[in-house]
């Protein structure tokens, strides 16, 4: 029959002269700080940035910038119940110091008393090119929603869907300027043919 080895004896070692107990603490101490900084070496920040497509902004162009009238509440809470002109749009990008961005989009329609509310976020990475005046959007995520004051019951709200996402995934031109009071502004060109633009003002939302 095979002797078993008593389990005392299996950490007798570990129980040993204080000078030995003081060298295992020592070394265990130090694997584990070279396991922590492996680990943390090893772990993708929050706010990495992706080289391919986001990099920070150009000095005065990040922050918040909006066409139209514009605000946050707006956006998520109106009821559509507002009778306001017979086509209205707003569009506002917020530009972080990450090369993350965010993309409100506003459109409404009144035809007689009924007026139709289009609303589109869109979140993702943005990519700056300060020698062509260029930002590259990828968007990875969404939100859609559509308000009808007449129908109230066609109301809806949901996620984007992959073909939105991707339908969404273009670049903007822009120039730096100021807005009639002599405040700094951008001009957005959104497409090779636009030669026109909007004027994006400071944002405060």
């Amino acid at each position: 029959m095979k002797s078993r080895i008593p389990l005392i004896s299996l950490c007798s070692g570990l129980v040993g002269s204080r000078s030995t107990r003081r060298s295992v603490a020592l070394r265990y101490v130090l694997l584990l700080g070279l396991v922590t900084t492996v680990s943390l070496a090893c772990t993708k920040s929050a706010d990495s940035i992706d080289p391919d497509k986001q990099s920070p902004p150009p000095s005065g162009v990040g922050g918040k910038w909006s066409y139209g009238t514009f605000s946050p509440s707006s956006f998520w809470g109106t009821g559509g119940t507002y009778n306001g002109s017979a086509y209205e749009q707003s569009i506002a990008f917020n530009f972080g110091p990450n090369g993350a961005y965010e993309m409100y989009v506003m459109n409404f329609t009144t035809y007689y008393s009924c007026r139709t509310g289009a609303y589109s976020y869109f979140k993702g990475k943005a990519k700056f090119n300060e020698a062509d005046q260029s930002i590259s959007l990828t968007p990875t995520e969404g939100t859609q929603r559509g308000e009808y004051s007449c129908t109230p019951d066609k109301d809806f709200k949901r996620a984007a869907k992959e073909s939105e996402l991707q339908r969404s995934t273009f670049s903007v031109r822009y120039e730096k300027t100021t807005n009639s009071k002599g405040k700094p502004a951008l001009r957005v060109y959104f497409g090779n043919d636009d030669q026109q633009g909007v004027i994006m003002e400071a944002g405060n939302w």
